[in-house]
């Protein structure tokens, strides 16, 4: 359901979400150490962390182990 703008700043999930961007910061993704990377699957479709074959060529998906 959308809200005015005005109605907006007396919404309580709207008030704890930004407490929680002044005490945290903006989300980050992790970095991913040298010879991985982060990106979606095709085989399985999760968002996750690749680690590159021996040769760099390809990229193995860490959840399903699928190449792509």
């Amino acid at each position: 359901m959308a809200l005015r703008a005005d109605e907006l700043h007396e919404d309580l999930l709207y008030r704890r979400y930004l407490r929680a961007l002044s005490r945290y910061g903006e989300p980050e993704e992790p970095q991913p150490s040298p010879g991985h990377s982060i990106r979606h699957c095709p085989t399985c479709g999760a968002h996750t962390m690749f680690r590159l074959d021996p040769e760099g060529m390809w990229a193995e998906c860490m959840r399903c182990g699928h190449y792509a």
